[in-house]
């Protein structure tokens, strides 16, 4: 009696030789290629059937078995309500290992940029890409570690992200993390991090969106920075009168964020409404649509209402920007309600909130 193993993924996947796909009548799809091919821990990856004659005749050789046993690998099992299956006992990706057997792995090494001979790659395991990740492609995983450089491109993750090279942007870079984010350096980007940002270097221009804690190594020049409880910049602080750099905390971040979203989109369709109204004489669609508008406006009023009243501040006493440095004039300082411009140049100072004004002290850092 033989058997056929029957496999739910494709067997003889190669990412070396991955082609653009074409969905009907559309272009090719060069950025989303199929890099890696995911499957969840429960999932079915094989199963093994009574052979028919025909099967034999049919299937592929290396797949007809004298015994009904599955080649059993690296977080895969034997289902144990049906012996006739295999499932993944892990996230990752399925393949055969050079012994022969189905086995998943929960580690993704691309060992090459991240371009248009990958496309975008989304894993649900840790992923390492060894080169850089080129503008205009996604990379999404659990853990996300980068070898090479950033470029104007998207980086997701489920847990924390790591950029070994550092970010240049392009005001078109997002990386996006749960829990903290490492970086050498980083240029006109967005950084979410939902807990801590760690940048080694210099940081230009970019928006800073961090759950707990913000330290630069070097310089925070430009751009914006929210942060929930701490920032601490090594060399300098904000590059003059001619560049803004605005450092608020306090507040979460990503709800204000929500909130600086939905005022936008308000505001449009205020806009909307108001030309609406200015017409002297209103089709009835018009007056239709007038209506619809007003009741997106109320709900979005209301939502607006109730994150406010969600974004009270945390423990404002725990809040601090320190900068053994040099703040540079150009930097606007806000924590909680408290609002400190600086005008001229100030070095080793610690800036907090006493009696519902900032407060700045020196030395940045108590002498060990």
């Amino acid at each position: 009696m033989s058997f056929v193993l029957k496999h739910h993924f494709d067997p003889d996947f190669n990412h070396l030789d991955i082609k653009a796909k074409a969905r009907g009548n559309e272009r090719v799809d060069h950025l989303n290629r199929d890099y890696v091919h995911n499957v969840v821990a429960g999932q079915v990856l094989a199963e093994l059937v009574q052979a028919t004659d025909q099967d034999v005749t049919q299937h592929d050789s290396r797949f007809i078995l004298d015994q009904p046993i599955f080649p059993v690998g690296t977080n895969t099992e034997v289902d144990p309500q049906n012996p006739k299956l295999l499932l993944a006992t892990a996230n990752g990706y399925v393949y055969y290992d050079p012994d022969g057997r189905i086995s998943v792995k929960t580690l993704l090494n691309v060992r090459r940029d991240v371009d248009y001979a990958t496309g975008n790659i989304s894993f649900v395991g840790d992923v390492v890409i060894h080169g850089s990740v080129r503008s205009g492609f996604k990379v999404k995983g659990r853990n996300i570690l980068v070898k090479g450089p950033v470029e104007a491109a998207v980086l997701e993750a489920s847990q924390s992200i790591q950029v070994e090279a550092g970010i240049k942007g392009d005001h078109r870079a997002e990386l996006k993390a749960k829990n903290s984010i490492k970086v050498k350096f980083c240029e006109n980007a967005l950084l979410s991090a939902g807990k801590n940002l760690l940048v080694e270097g210099a940081c230009l221009h970019c928006k800073l969106l961090v759950g707990n804690a913000l330290a630069v190594g070097d310089r925070l020049i430009g751009g914006e920075a929210v942060c929930r409880r701490l920032v601490r910049v090594g060399a300098q602080l904000g590059g003059g009168l001619s560049t803004v750099t605005t450092v608020t905390l306090g507040y979460d971040p990503f709800l204000m964020q929500k909130i600086s979203d939905l005022e936008s989109t308000i505001t449009t369709l205020r806009a909307r409404r108001g030309s609406l109204d200015a017409r002297k004489k209103q089709s009835k669609a018009e007056t239709e649509l007038m209506r619809e508008l007003d009741h997106k406006l109320s709900v979005l009023e209301k939502q607006r209402f109730a994150w406010t009243e969600r974004i009270s501040t945390s423990d404002l006493a725990s809040c601090a920007v320190i900068v053994p440095g040099e703040i540079r004039p150009g930097v606007d300082i806000s924590i909680g309600q408290a609002f400190l411009p600086i005008a001229d140049p100030v070095s080793n100072v610690r800036l907090t909130l006493r009696d519902a004004q900032i407060e700045m002290t020196s030395p940045a850092e108590p002498k060990k």
